[in-house]
């Protein structure tokens, strides 16, 4: 009774409200006449029931139109049905249909301000009288008793902050699920690298090998693999996937970096190359109405303003981690991995749910890309991880009306660790550092930022140019100048056409390679076809390797000797990795004890560099610096960027055993879906060999 009163009270505010709007719209527009504050009170309630009105007309008569005709066909009809209505009231008068779209815009400015202040479910709304009608009418739902897996990965949040968030009460959906009882909650370990392309491909396909970074020196193809572009997540999926997919048979990818096999997937960097793919409902269907569209264009330049002013704060506050990469600029861009993708993704997960899908897998990136220039702990990153929660709570909402039960698993690939940047601390980047001990003219390619948030934008753009619609055509050609041989578009600071030609020339002219990946760097000569050893590094460079583990910003360094096998070289000692002995105090010992064994396994791989180093590690503050331009990162060890967590449903089996790798949660996940759907037992099948990327 209390709630039913209480959204009462919250309808008449908005009405209200709105009322008051439409004299203010009124006043200022020639084109629309409302006579006094009554009769606008009475348009108001009545375009409440105009919007509803033409959500019913559309699901009768449009609905099995093809998607790509739904923005059109709505941006129509429902001003049209506002200047309809609005003339049949005495004192009301709108001239054209733009006057009833301005009224829409405006209307739909307040509601979202409203909204805020209110916590008005509008979405809930939207997606209980139109995405569950448009499935119920057009769709085929599969119903069934047998409960299906919903997959929602948080990029970036370790079990810590994770922790930190339910005491503070920033999420309380998830509070709810695990006060309830229902869900439980058990932290995991990553293997190395702690970064998306290693996690989401361990955990996705079950196999993560040669991948020692989010990008990497090929010595094969003579050119740097990248994780999050397009043609190397294709074919690093197609060389690792081996027949047991987290989204196998019959499921669905919404905004991962690998498929897993999934029937449908969209924002999926792997498959956005495949125009023939399966998507589910597309970006068409999501922009259903100008409501949406005006409600998004309104939340992004709030979060515009938002940015701004929490930019100002940081400085005024003069936050020591603060970094130069959080510029005005970036305000744009975290305002759309916000209201736009985040709420995407949310859409085609509730839809993928009202069909019945068997497994859905999406990824929100909200907080992973703000935690980078804001800070993991600070409040601007946690409220990016509120608006997830809430996202959440839409989700469980929504559930009430799908054909299947689910088992929900919120689950994260990676944390971060805090730190100053390299420079900052030390007054030298990692590759003025490579440069100064290599004493030789020698030419260097430098990648030291690395923006996985872009990618997301790329793969929003390869979205909307792939197919064979008049609508993808049109896009193909306003993106042509970002896009790359094969058709597929690249935007970013380091995807542009002009600086890219630059950086092949300067490719071909260097002889090393160093590559920035959170606290991690990898440093490649490049004229070797295959791994330098120790002995060979000495000979042509003899102060680089012995200037690198002295550096006090340098924790360890790994290379590879042709006696000694696998070295960790520290300042006072040196662990032998494939013997198994340390000789003095072990470089390893304070990044934990399963530190040695992630190593070792990544100096088996082919692609790992000549060099890779770690940054100083500091046990007390868990602080460690990046090579990056970020105040908070990943990639490496040390610190709270390797123990992500999982939050699954109480009534799925866990032995309590530790989790270690990627792997290990997939074999966990697998294994229930195997168990509760009835899958063939695919677990024992053997990897197929890991092999460079193809161009």
């Amino acid at each position: 009774m209390k709630r039913r009163s209480a959204r009462v009270v919250q309808s008449a505010i908005v009405f209200v409200v709105e009322a008051i709007a439409i004299l203010i719209l009124a006043y200022f527009a020639p084109n629309i006449q409302v006579d006094t504050f009554w009769l606008a009170l009475v348009f108001a309630v009545i375009l409440s029931a105009v919007a509803s009105f033409g959500w019913w007309l559309f699901i009768q008569f449009f609905g099995r139109l093809p998607a790509i005709l739904y923005p059109l066909i709505m941006f129509i009809l429902a001003p049209l049905l506002v200047k309809v209505f609005g003339d049949l009231i005495p004192g009301v008068h709108i001239d054209n249909v733009w006057g009833a779209l301005m009224l829409i815009l405006g209307l739909t400015i307040v509601s979202v301000i409203l909204g805020g202040l209110l916590s008005l479910d509008e979405e809930d709304t939207f997606d209980r009288n139109v995405t569950l009608k448009m499935v119920q009418k057009y769709g085929e739902p599969t119903k069934t008793d047998t409960p299906g897996f919903l997959c929602l990965e948080i990029d970036g949040l370790g079990h810590a902050i994770f922790q930190k968030a339910l005491h503070e009460g920033r999420i309380p959906t998830l509070q709810a699920w695990l006060d309830s009882g229902r869900h439980k909650l058990i932290a995991w370990e990553t293997d190395f690298s702690t970064q998306t392309g290693a996690m989401q491909s361990g955990i996705l396909l079950g196999n993560n090998d040669n991948i020692p970074a989010y990008r990497w020196w090929d010595r094969v193809q003579q050119r740097i693999v990248m994780t999050g572009k397009p043609k190397d997540a294709k074919a690093l999926e197609a060389q690792l996937f081996h027949g047991n997919g987290i989204a196998s048979d019959g499921g669905s990818s919404r905004g991962n970096m690998f498929s897993g096999d999934a029937s449908e997937s969209i924002l999926t960097f792997s498959t956005v190359m495949d125009s023939e793919r399966s998507r589910g409902p597309g970006f068409y269907a999501f922009l259903f109405t100008p409501f949406v569209v005006f409600r998004i264009l309104t939340r992004y330049f709030t979060d515009v303003i938002k940015e701004w002013y929490q930019q100002i704060r940081q400085r005024v506050q003069k936050d020591p981690y603060r970094v130069s990469a959080r510029s005005i600029p970036y305000a744009f861009f975290r305002a759309l991995m916000g209201p736009y993708i985040q709420e995407f993704v949310t859409y085609a997960v509730i839809t993928d749910a009202m069909r019945g899908l068997p497994s859905i897998y999406a990824l929100y990136a909200g907080y992973d890309d703000l935690a980078h220039f804001a800070g993991m702990v600070t409040d601007d990153a946690l409220e990016a991880l509120e608006e997830t929660d809430r996202m959440f709570v839409r989700v469980e909402r929504a559930l009430k009306y799908a054909p299947r039960p689910y088992h929900i698993i919120v689950l994260s690939d990676h944390g971060q660790s805090r730190g100053l940047t390299f420079k900052n601390a030390h007054g030298v980047s990692l590759e003025q550092l490579v440069k100064g001990l290599i004493k030789q003219d020698e030419a260097i390619l430098s990648l030291s930022d690395t923006n996985e948030a872009w990618d997301s934008i790329s793969a929003f753009l390869n979205e909307s140019a792939n197919g064979d619609t008049r609508t993808a055509s049109v896009f193909r050609r306003a993106l042509r100048s970002t896009t790359e041989e094969g058709g597929v578009v690249e935007v970013g600071p380091d995807r542009d056409p002009v600086k890219a030609a630059e950086r092949e020339a300067k490719a071909k002219a260097a002889r090393v390679v160093v590559i920035g990946s959170g606290c991690t760097g990898l440093i490649n000569f490049k004229d070797a076809t295959e791994r330098m050893t120790y002995e060979q590094i000495q000979e042509a460079y003899p102060e680089l390797i012995l200037g690198l583990s002295k550096h006090p910003g340098i924790g360890w360094v790994l290379v590879k000797s042709e006696t000694n096998d696998s070295m960790v070289i520290g300042k006072a000692g040196i662990n032998y990795l494939d013997v198994g002995t340390v000789e003095g105090v072990d470089p390893l010992a304070v990044y934990g004890p399963g530190a040695a064994a992630k190593v070792k396994r990544e100096s088996s791989f082919p692609n790992c560099p000549d060099i890779l180093v770690n940054t100083t590690y500091d046990p007390t503050t868990q602080e460690l610096c990046g090579f990056e331009n970020q105040a908070s990162h990943h990639g490496g060890l040390g610190g709270p960027q390797t123990h992500p967590f999982i939050l699954y449903p109480a009534a799925l089996p866990y032995e309590g055993k530790p989790i270690i790798g990627p792997m290990s949660v997939h074999r966990l996940i697998r294994g229930w879906r195997e168990q509760v759907q009835g899958l063939p037992d695919t677990l024992a099948l053997p990897p197929t060999p890991a092999a460079a990327p193809s161009a």
